[in-house]
């Protein structure tokens, strides 16, 4: 699947007629119960746009008038969970919560909306437990599994072996990373592999927070330290665009020993990354400012488009309007993007290409 921004279409018939429709509006709007779309808060990276891509949703949905709607971007875990303690205060004016859970202790939380019975969509990351899992309309995600699961098949196809070694550079400790890890475990699984030897290849990083500053310190610690062995095939597998760049970062900076560093290179297979991040959809073009397409080692993204919130919000609106038919285990399929089909997919953010 590939994932275009969503466009809003203004109907007007006359200028009469948009004067009649926009006080109807109005009056809609005044009785309108509230859609409350909860993320967490940023100003860059996919989090940064999955608030973007949030409030502008919001903003069709106030237009539309059926309902109201309003984005509660939430600092850290307390605020999110004081966001939503306010919210069930006045139950009546409220129609249901899309919401992006800031982490894992976001768990009796959930389990008060469900008690409260307010219908609520998980975006994401999802949290589970029997009282959450028989209320939430549905859990709305990228294919997170599929991220691991194609990173894989990737790395098989590119000549990965039970010798060699695979960096997995984890986003958080979250069910999302997990997912990831999951599929990649799958996949080669498939392929023949033993847990005992998935264990010998594959080494994971501390949580990086989904930051590429943490993701290059992380990076350039492990390089540094004797887990780092040039005389064997690496494979790295980062959970995120912002990682990847991170990574990109350190191998194109100055900070890492010149000499461990060209042995790596000569052995350095793969980077992997996820999500859609225009900045390193600039390299894969060949377009970066200061970063080139590497021509010794595969690169590569694989989609999780921060837009899906708009989806989130849609399928909380058809079960608004009674429709029944809607997947709890709501699950939208990824692709790989490399430099061969990368100008056919959308990235998020900007980045001024060279």
């Amino acid at each position: 699947m590939k994932f275009k921004k969503a466009t809003t279409t203004l109907l007007a018939a006359s200028m009469l007629a948009t004067s009649l429709m926009a006080g109807t509006l109005t009056v809609q709007a005044d009785n309108a119960k509230e859609i409350a779309v909860m993320v967490p808060s940023a100003d860059h990276g996919w989090t940064g746009a999955v608030l973007t891509y949030a409030q502008e949703k919001v903003d069709e949905i106030n237009e539309e008038g059926t309902y109201t709607a309003k984005v509660y971007a939430a600092t850290d875990v307390e605020n999110q969970i004081q966001q939503v303690d306010d919210l069930l205060s006045n139950t009546d004016s409220l129609a249901g919560i899309v919401i992006l859970p800031y982490d894992n202790g976001l768990q009796s939380t959930l389990e008060k909306i469900a008690a409260a019975d307010v219908p609520f969509v998980q975006f994401d990351r999802v949290i589970n437990s029997e009282v959450i899992d028989a209320k939430v309309v549905a859990n709305v995600k990228g294919d997170n599994e599929g991220i691991g699961y194609e990173t894989a098949k990737r790395f098989i196809e590119d000549g990965l072996t039970k010798d060699d070694y695979v960096y997995e550079m984890i986003g958080d400790n979250s069910s999302v990373p997990e997912l990831r890890s999951k599929g990649f475990r799958t996949y080669l699984q498939e392929q023949g592999w033993s847990d005992e030897e998935i264990d010998a290849v594959v080494v994971k990083s501390a949580a990086t927070g989904w930051s590429r500053d943490t993701g290059k310190e992380l990076f350039e610690s492990w390089f540094g330290s004797a887990q780092c062995d040039p005389s064997k095939n690496t494979w790295i597998f980062t959970h995120d665009d912002e990682i990847a760049m991170g990574v990109l970062e350190s191998l194109n900076g100055s900070a890492l020993d010149a000499g461990k560093k060209e042995e790596f290179l000569k052995t350095f297979k793969s980077l992997s990354a996820s999500s859609g991040l225009a900045e390193i959809y600039a390299v894969l073009k060949d377009k970066h400012q200061t970063i080139a397409l590497p021509e010794t080692y595969d690169l590569f993204s694989v989609t999780y488009d921060p837009a899906m919130i708009k989806e989130a919000v849609d399928v909380m609106i058809k079960h608004l309007n009674g429709d029944t038919d809607i997947e709890q285990d709501y699950v939208i399929p990824v692709s790989v993007v490399d430099s061969e089909n990368v100008e056919e997919y959308q990235p998020f953010g900007t980045y001024e290409e060279k």
